[in-house]
């Protein structure tokens, strides 16, 4: 698998994804507000744990660069 998430990138995503997913789990999963943003967070941190989007992959995106 190609890496197309770069390293500002990954951590925009991680951190974002830790946060979601902690509100999701606070509001309660068992509400439909508490598992949309659980699900968001949950995409967002393995997007960046993986470095690899695959909405990135279908539109050509690459913020990784050259690093």
């Amino acid at each position: 698998m190609i890496h197309n998430v770069g390293t500002q990138d990954r951590l925009i995503r991680i951190t974002l994804g830790l946060f979601f997913l902690i509100i999701g789990l606070n509001t309660g999963i068992t509400t439909l507000w508490g598992l949309i943003v659980s699900i968001v967070g949950l995409v967002a941190l393995a997007t960046g744990s993986i470095s690899f989007c695959p909405a990135y992959k279908i539109t050509g995106l690459n913020s990784k660069g050259s690093e």
